[in-house]
């Protein structure tokens, strides 16, 4: 018998064991799944009911419990809580966590925010990086509430200290007793209404049939006489404004301009008074000319002056020449290019036998300009020094040169021509600046038995020192040949600087040449051809 009771016991005791067990693992005392979950680190200012061992969930599901929560000795006493998340459930870079509840009632869980997917994932036992959002206290809602039952219990004090008292009852009082009145009156007011539509029922029938008759009658008015008589009124106003706006515009424009007319005729013959009076008694051009035999011989001495001189203008020949020149060897310091020459001359013919020259000339090559810088070097007595007698190293004595000379070639630079030339017969002799430079020209047309075929020649001779070259002071000679295959159009060909060591070079090219009278018949045909332009448009005249 003592051996059962003991038995009984055992087993109770065993399954109180199993019990306290089994109530471990499902409140989470014991785990020994620890390697499947991750630890992380929270803080908060406040948890409020937070405990150790909630569940920590991620939108409504269990992923985890609180592992620890202590207070931090800081001067803001900070919470720290560590957390055990399975290791399937990655939070990122953002994550974070919110104490709730569950329910009104409930107990306290931590939320967890996993973050952005595209941010990085936060390792194992590392802090959340973003701050957990504070749960809402239940003592600052209680506080919120009280504030608010404070507010409405002071308007119901003032509510009743303004309608307390006698006097206040009075006010209301008065207040029911004048509704109650007013609803009395009312219905006395419906009534006697009612009394009198129902005597009067017949008069009432009779007077609206006779406002449907009068109402009939204006909307007759209305719609049929008034408005044809007013369009009669308002056409009858109309022509009369416009015939006698019309008349009155006539007789005004009328006086008008026979008072000016008036005027004009009267200060005209004025003038004519006045110019007759002058004329007779010399004064003003026609005056003098009429009474002094001098200046009719002066003016007349001027006429024909001018005219002379626009007759030697009539007789003043111009001629427009442009040619271009494509050299065949390259030229001096130009590396291996070739240069190209392009000439504009103006040439103006005062009489048959004699002319001027103005020339444009443009090189690719360019032109040399050269100058030259002369030193003196003088004592504190203003004394010239004789460098030479100077006890001076070769360096200082470089330093001391006096005399300097610099050149520099201009690309692509333009030079200018100015000559007069004598002609007799088929040759003709030129003289002044060619390229910017001193010279002689000589020219011959060579004649040719049809007027078809010209052939001119020419030789140049200018720069006599080499100005324009480096390395080379020979003077520049250059033969020319225009070949002209039409009227106002040749060929040239020739050789540039021949004599030189370095720039000789044949040449060939085009060129174009227009007298005066193909400027003037070229400029007839443009004027003539704007012309036919202009004709091609109807002009139609206004009344």
């Amino acid at each position: 018998m003592q051996t059962k009771i003991e038995t009984r016991i055992g087993l109770v005791v065993l399954l109180g064991v199993a019990v306290f067990v089994y109530m471990g693992f499902q409140i989470g005392s014991f785990r020994f799944d620890r390697a499947n979950y991750n630890p992380y680190t929270v803080y908060f200012k406040d948890i409020f009911g937070l405990s150790r061992k909630a569940p920590v969930k991620i939108a409504g599901v269990d992923v985890g419990w609180v592992e620890s929560i202590s207070l931090m000795d800081t001067g803001l006493r900070h919470v720290k809580i560590k957390i055990m998340i399975l290791k399937e459930y990655a939070l990122n870079a953002d994550a974070h966590a919110i104490v709730r509840q569950d329910g009104l009632l409930g107990s306290k869980y931590l939320d967890i925010v996993p973050g952005d997917p595209l941010l990085p994932v936060l390792e194992p036992g590392s802090d959340l990086g973003k701050p957990s959002v504070q749960p809402v206290s239940t003592d600052e809602l209680l506080h919120s509430i009280q504030r608010v039952a404070s507010n409405i219990e002071e308007v119901s004090d003032a509510l009743l200290e303004s309608l307390g008292g006698d006097e206040g009852k009075e006010l209301i009082g008065s207040f029911v007793k004048n509704i109650h009145e007013t609803s009395e009156k009312t219905v006395e007011l419906s009534r006697m209404l009612e009394r009198t539509f129902v005597r009067n029922e017949n008069n009432i029938d009779t007077l609206l049939d006779i406002g449907n008759q009068v109402r009939r009658v204006s909307d007759r008015l209305d719609e049929d006489v008034l408005p044809a008589f007013q369009e009669s009124i308002e056409k009858i106003a109309d022509v009369f404004d416009r015939d006698f706006e019309r008349v009155a515009d006539q007789l005004e424009k009328t006086g008008s301009s026979l008072e000016k007319a008036s005027a004009e005729v009267h200060e005209g013959f004025e003038n004519i008074s006045n110019i007759a009076m002058k004329i007779n008694e010399g004064k003003g051009l026609i005056g003098k000319l009429i009474n002094e035999d001098e200046l009719y011989d002066d003016i007349s001495t001027a006429a024909n002056g001018l005219r002379e001189y626009f007759a030697r203008i009539d007789r003043l020949q111009l001629v427009f020449d442009s040619h271009v020149e494509s050299m065949h060897r390259p030229a001096e310091h130009y590396g291996k290019f070739e240069d190209s020459k392009a000439y504009f001359d103006l040439r103006l013919h005062p009489a048959e036998d004699y002319f001027f020259l103005v020339q444009i000339i443009s090189s690719e090559k360019g032109f040399v300009d050269r100058w030259r810088i002369d030193k003196r070097y003088l004592d504190l007595d203003d004394c010239p020094i004789d460098t030479e007698k100077l006890d001076l190293d070769d360096e200082a004595k470089l330093e001391n040169v006096y005399t300097k000379e610099r050149s520099v070639f201009k690309r692509n630079d333009y030079r200018f021509g100015l000559q007069i030339g004598k002609i007799f017969g088929d040759i003709a002799f030129r003289v002044g600046m060619f390229e910017g430079q001193g010279g002689v020209a000589i020219d011959f047309d060579i004649p040719f038995p049809t007027k078809k075929f010209r052939w001119i020649t020419t030789l140049e001779a200018f720069d006599f020192r080499g100005w324009n070259r480096i390395d080379d002071r020979r003077p520049h000679l250059k033969w020319i040949n225009r070949m002209f295959i039409f009227d106002n159009i040749y060929m040239v060909f020739g050789a540039d600087d021949f004599v030189s060591k370095e720039n000789a070079s044949i040449f060939g090219g085009v060129g174009l040449r227009f007298g005066s009278n193909d400027m003037k018949y070229l400029l007839t045909s443009f004027s003539g051809a704007l012309g036919g332009l202009a004709g091609g448009v109807e002009v139609i005249p206004l009344d």
